[in-house]
Parts: C-alpha cells; structure tokens; sequence
C-alpha cells in the first residue's frame, strides 16, 4: 500500500471515455455524467474508439477529469514511509514504543500505528510545514531488517527524509504557483 501527495486542481473539463479509445470532452462534470447516462443504454463507442463490439458488449464508460495541458506532480511513498513523513510535518503524533514493529511467535507482523493516512491542508500551510521540517537535523537512515520468515523492511538511505521533503516542498510551491486550492494525501 501506498500513500500519494498531490495538489487539488480544479478540472478545465471532463472526458467520457468508453474503456476502448473512444473519448468525449464535457465542460462540466454534470454533463459528463449525463452523457454516461445515455450512454449505458445505446452502448454506442465514442469517436476514436479502437473496438465497438467490446463497448457494445460491456458498455465501461468512465468521467475523468481533464486539466489541459499541464501534468499535475505527485509524491507516492510507502504506508510506513509515508507516516515518516507526515510525522516530520507535524501532521501524525510522533513516534511511541508501540509503534515498534516485532515479528510475533508466528512470524505475524503487527501495524506499527494506527494513524489514518490521508487527509488536506491548505498549500501554504504545507509549505511552510515542508520549509519547517527541511530545516531539522539530516537523518543518518534506517538499516533494512528481517521482520519475519517472509517481511523485509528495506528501511531508509540515508538522506531519504530531505530528499522526499524537498520533492513535497516542490509540490507545494507548484500548487501554489498553479492555484490548487490545497494539497491531499491519501
């Protein structure tokens, strides 16, 4: 499982796509899904499609949304990684013994925290949690371990925790720059 950083971008528009190719663009998204509406009973491929007789058969239209021409970043870390991190920005309470993870008798590996691991915050506020935590001391890594007969925890090089901090502040400063209303994890 992983956890993935991105800024909220307010689409420019919406696709209908039918699974094989085939694409329509919809200025709103309730049109969008009206059209899938309309869609799932005529079954009929959208221009472009690559294979009608499959859209015919299952019908699988989808609304994504568009965001013209721009790429939006994103930051994906490990479940574990990633609750490293958002305990470096002060958003998870630090760490505790029970957030030890042993291997039990039977080679089990219990969850170290039960934190949730998603959530938002305004883009200003996550800059400055990321020009905050760059600013602490560099982590000198965590070794990787044997937990169990099958877990491995690769652990983390070090300078792991600047690098992904610097990659989140990254982030923050384009969300900022491209007017995302804020930055979500999850």
């Amino acid at each position: 499982m992983s956890v993935t950083f991105t800024p909220e971008i307010e689409p420019t528009g919406f696709d209908v796509t039918d699974g094989e190719d085939g694409r329509e663009r919809h200025a709103t998204r309730e049109a969008a899904y009206a059209r899938v509406a309309e869609l799932k009973a005529t079954r009929e491929p959208l221009p472009g499609c690559t294979d009608p007789e499959t859209v015919r058969a299952y019908g699988a239209y989808m609304v994504e949304p568009v965001h013209g021409d721009q790429e939006i970043p994103s930051v994906n870390a490990s479940n574990a990684n990633a609750r490293h991190l958002l305990r470096l920005l002060g958003l998870l309470p630090g760490l505790g013994a029970g957030d030890v993870a042993r291997a039990g008798d039977g080679g089990e590996l219990p969850i170290a925290g039960e934190d949730d691991l998603w959530g938002e915050e305004s883009c200003e506020q996550f800059l400055g949690r990321t020009l905050l935590a760059l600013t602490a001391p560099a982590s000198a890594g965590v070794p990787t371990r044997a937990i169990g007969p099958r877990m491995i925890d690769c652990g983390r090089a070090e300078g792991y925790d600047g690098r992904r901090l610097t990659q989140l502040h990254d982030l923050a400063v384009w969300a900022i720059e491209n007017g995302a209303s804020r930055i979500t994890w999850g």
